[in-house]
């Protein structure tokens, strides 16, 4: 039975992720084990404590996940055993990340533990509309975290081993290319006619992407996490291919405190 207390690195796009990350939180503590939720995109790889179990969870991206996601991951240092967990949301399916993953941190020393796919509600581009239909995927999705948590407690759960073809998906999506080619197809604007200069998409943006002057100014290493989209109060940023409406799962202060024991929208 696992007993050790966890570190948890949490990034969460537009909250789907870190519904399921509360979930499974609330489950280890309810058994009484120390775990903590941490900002995956705030956080120090090198200062992690390999005392504690580590848990990643993060949304799927190019059917893989963002390329700071694998940097803080290529970023860790070796350790001696300590366990490993990783949660993924996704709106369909992911291909090379699953696999991947497992195999980059068996490579820095960690024991493998289980990995979680959980289908979520879509929140770019084809957004679901039908709010029941929503919260019936939600709650399907964060049953599926609880039952994962269970697993790991008690040693249940699995992580596949790495075929082929998520590896040359993989390399794929890891490569610049793809996100070169989003950030052409989907250059953010700002409607400065709109924007109220309240500094929240500075604040969520995961990669310094944007400046605060008089008006946000977004520079040129954007990775398509859609937060300053959905979460601007006033809706004054968009791109050319994001016409439906904003996605919350969570209020924008979860994201930017992450509590395991708090509450969401």
């Amino acid at each position: 039975m696992h007993e050790n207390p966890i570190d948890l690195y949490v990034f969460s796009g537009t909250g789907n992720t870190l519904l399921a990350a509360c979930e499974v939180a609330r489950y280890f503590c309810q058994q009484g084990i120390d775990i903590r939720l941490l900002r995956l995109e705030k956080a120090d790889p090198a200062a992690i404590d390999p005392t504690r179990t580590l848990g990643l969870a993060f949304p799927v991206a190019v059917q893989s996940t963002y390329p700071f996601v694998w940097r803080f991951v290529e970023a860790l240092p070796q350790v001696q055993g300590t366990g490993a967990f990783m949660l993924d949301t996704l709106a369909g399916y992911s291909g090379g990340l699953v696999g991947p993953m497992r195999k980059l941190l068996k490579s820095k020393g960690y024991t493998p533990m289980g990995a979680c796919e959980i289908v979520m509600p879509a929140n770019f581009m084809k957004v679901m509309k039908d709010e029941e239909k929503k919260r019936k995927r939600i709650a399907k999705g964060l049953k599926k975290a609880r039952i994962f948590a269970h697993d790991l407690h008690y040693g249940l759960a699995k992580w596949r081993e790495v075929p082929v073809l998520p590896n040359l998906m993989n390399r794929v999506s890891r490569s610049e290319k793809p996100w070169q080619s989003m950030r052409r197809k989907l250059a953010l604007t700002i409607d400065t006619s709109r924007c109220i200069r309240c500094g929240l998409c500075y604040k969520l943006c995961p990669t310094d992407n944007i400046r605060m002057y008089e008006f946000p100014e977004m520079q040129d290493h954007c990775e398509i996490c859609v937060r300053c989209i959905n979460f601007c109060p006033v809706q004054a940023i968009s791109t050319t291919l994001k016409s439906a409406p904003p996605y919350r799962a969570v209020k924008a202060n979860d994201l930017l405190n992450p509590d395991p024991t708090g509450t969401t929208e």
